[in-house]
């Protein structure tokens, strides 16, 4: 009888277990890019404890009901060699894994640091306080404020990784899918935090594509109407009418880069 009413006790206790995880959770929708990052390390590491958990439950009463059938006292130690193995896989998932342990603002500070997986230092945007004189704007602008440095992040890493704007139709909507930011939250940096609109700043990104390629002896097997295309210009002209309006110089003299770019506030690069 009291075999029977643990083995309730514990069935009962795992499915009240999954459903508060699951729906209170697992199956939230968060749209915050920082915020979603953060929400699935969590999500993956609590799935994780609870089957390492529901493990532990198992050969618990696997053990109860060996020494039951042994006529032994209800102790639970048969098996307990088993107890070593979740362990193992805890241990072992945090040395692989240690994001549990830093926190995610620490974590996404160590990734830059040691991977330089997001480069925001560009002379692009401008993270300084600044004045909205539309009254609308400035109460629709506060929740994006709150996560500008994130979502500039999210934007630079998407590009410097997947380099979207080589499809010369790659348009605002298509970028609003792929980083998963509100159209609206990011027409609102480019008005604000920005000094370039959307257009100039696909530009920007292609050129500097096209200068990194370079720098990578891309052009050793190919020419310039073949990087023109590579980097998502329709055609050589309108590479070329753009690689002088923002470098303000001619694509030659970049066969040999050795020069750092930025971007400055007439819209062109300086060295």
């Amino acid at each position: 009888m009291l075999f029977i009413g643990l083995n309730v006790f514990v069935g009962v206790y795992w499915l009240l277990s999954f459903n508060l995880l699951y729906t209170k959770f697992w199956n939230l929708d968060i749209s915050n890019p920082l915020e979603k990052r953060h929400y699935l390390v969590i999500k993956n590491w609590t799935q994780f404890i609870f089957v390492i958990s529901s493990f532990l439950f198992i050969r618990i009463l696997f053990s109860i009901y060996h020494e039951k059938n042994s006529n032994e006292l209800f102790r639970a130690e048969h098996y307990s060699a088993l107890v070593i193995i979740p362990w193992i896989l805890i241990y072992g998932k945090i040395l692989i894994h240690p994001e549990i342990l830093y926190g995610y603002p620490d974590m996404q500070k160590r990734d830059i640091e040691e991977e330089n997986q997001i480069n925001i230092t560009d002379h692009v945007w401008i993270f300084d306080t600044i004045n909205i004189i539309n009254p609308k704007e400035n109460e629709n602008g506060s929740h994006v404020e709150e996560s500008v440095l994130s979502y500039v992040s999210e934007i630079e890493c998407f590009v410097n990784k997947k380099h979207p704007f080589r499809n010369p139709k790659f348009s605002l909507s298509d970028f609003e899918k792929a980083v998963n930011i509100p159209k609206s939250h990011l027409c609102y940096i480019f008005k604000y935090h920005a000094i370039v609109n959307f257009v100039e700043y696909t530009d920007y990104c292609r050129i500097k594509d096209a200068l990194n390629l370079i720098e990578n002896r891309y052009l050793d097997d190919a020419t310039w109407e073949e990087l023109a295309e590579k980097t998502g210009f329709i055609s050589y002209d309108s590479f070329l009418i753009a690689f002088r309006n923002q470098t303000k110089r001619e694509p030659d003299d970049f066969l040999n880069p050795q020069e750092t770019l930025c971007f400055q506030k007439d819209n062109s690069f300086s060295i």
